[in-house]
């Protein structure tokens, strides 16, 4: 265990997997079990034992085809910053709730991307006349192209 956290201590990964001899994840050594794990040494004056001892156990995993919302919701659902991806058993990688949070981010940007496009090629983007017009680009757009459109921008 002192050599896990040495080494945990030493990357800047807040987790890693922690895998059995078949190569299966079985859990995760977080930042906060090597802290635990110190505090043990240094109140109770107990030292020793496995990572395996140490490691908190995973109930959630990511999988390659998983689409960026699938996984925002495994996110949820646990307190951990960061979540190996398995492949048929084997670890593949990890992701952060950061890699997450910036996945969203550029999937909400070429979204709207796409509708202004959309919006521009249609002619849509000035301002409506009338009421009818109004309400054609009402329910065409979402409340943040609405904001944009009939601000004048």
């Amino acid at each position: 265990m002192r050599d896990a956290v040495n080494w945990l201590a030493r990357t800047s990964t807040a987790a890693t997997p922690v895998l059995d001899g078949d190569a299966r994840v079985v859990g995760l050594l977080t930042e906060k079990d090597a802290l635990r794990t110190i505090a043990h040494w240094a109140y109770d004056q107990v030292s020793g034992g496995t990572v395996g001892d140490h490691m908190s156990p995973l109930r959630i995993r990511l999988t390659p085809e998983m689409d960026l919302l699938t996984a925002l919701r495994a996110f949820l659902e646990c307190n951990f910053s960061c979540l190996p991806v398995i492949e048929d058993d084997r670890y593949v990688g990890q992701m952060t709730r950061s890699h997450l949070l910036e996945g969203m981010v550029a999937w909400a940007s070429a979204i709207d991307a796409e509708h202004d496009q959309r919006a521009s090629a249609s002619g849509q983007t000035k301002r409506p006349s009338s009421i009818e017009q109004m309400q054609r680009v009402a329910a065409s757009h979402t409340p943040d192209q609405l904001a944009r459109i009939f601000s004048g921008d």
